[in-house]
């Protein structure tokens, strides 16, 4: 129920949308690591000397470990192997002394590998445990299919970059953000998200946001990974 700001009840609509959205925290999902990150790990490992190589094997051949160290690293490692959740917009209320009969919130859910929209709405609404709160699904697609690495067209990825980044093996990645790449499936079982840019930190946490750049030299080394693919397919 709304009402006036004075005498607040002890819920709320704002109140309950804030809890639901609590709720929904980094462990809503559980970890699991994919045949991508194991590939990832492995390839890794044989161009890794010293300690680290026995290491990153270790964790190649053991996805349970994989997936709970990953987990526990936060951040982009966690989102390589579980659902990620996060609330992006919130709204209710006209004025700042009266209580809204409703609010409501946004969360962007990007859903791993393994994993459907359907199990995923379950699990959401399982967490959040209010009737008054209805999920509703704005938009949602399924998470793209694993493509492979040991074909001729992932094969040709490979001469491209090493034209590009001489030295630099070309490793299996699980991409995390949308791109229009997953409609191609529907005509190609290999679909490959690579942007050919070697970027820092910095630039990297600049994506979508202020000052978003990077160096000319590498658009220049970008350029000569896109002729060599683009001379390899003729």
């Amino acid at each position: 129920d709304g009402g006036h700001a004075s005498a607040p009840p002890s819920s709320t609509a704002v109140r309950r949308i804030a809890t639901a959205v609590d709720r929904l925290g980094p462990t809503t999902f559980r970890p699991r690591a994919s045949k991508a990150i194991l590939r990832m790990l492995s390839q890794l490992a044989g161009q890794t000397p010293g300690p680290a190589r026995h290491l990153l094997r270790l964790l190649s051949s053991a996805p349970l470990l994989t997936a709970q160290v990953f987990a526990a690293l936060g951040g982009e490692p966690a989102a390589l192997v579980r659902t990620t959740v996060a609330p992006t917009m919130q709204s209710g209320g006209t004025a700042a002394n009266v209580l809204p009969s409703q609010a409501s919130a946004t969360v962007n859910l990007r859903i791993a590998l393994g994993e459907t929209t359907q199990q995923t709405v379950f699990r959401v609404r399982r967490r959040i445990r209010d009737p008054l709160v209805t999920v509703e699904v704005v938009e949602a697609s399924e998470p793209s299919p694993e493509s492979p690495t040991d074909n001729a067209q992932f094969a040709l990825l490979a001469e491209a970059l090493d034209v590009a980044f001489p030295g630099v093996p070309a490793v299996p990645y699980v991409m995390m953000a949308a791109t229009d790449s997953r409609h191609f499936h529907r005509f190609s079982p290999a679909v490959y998200r690579f942007a050919p840019l070697d970027m820092s930190n910095a630039q990297r946490a600049s994506i979508h946001g202020v000052d978003e750049s990077v160096e000319i030299a590498a658009l220049e080394r970008g350029e000569r990974f896109h002729r060599a693919l683009l001379e390899r397919l003729g």
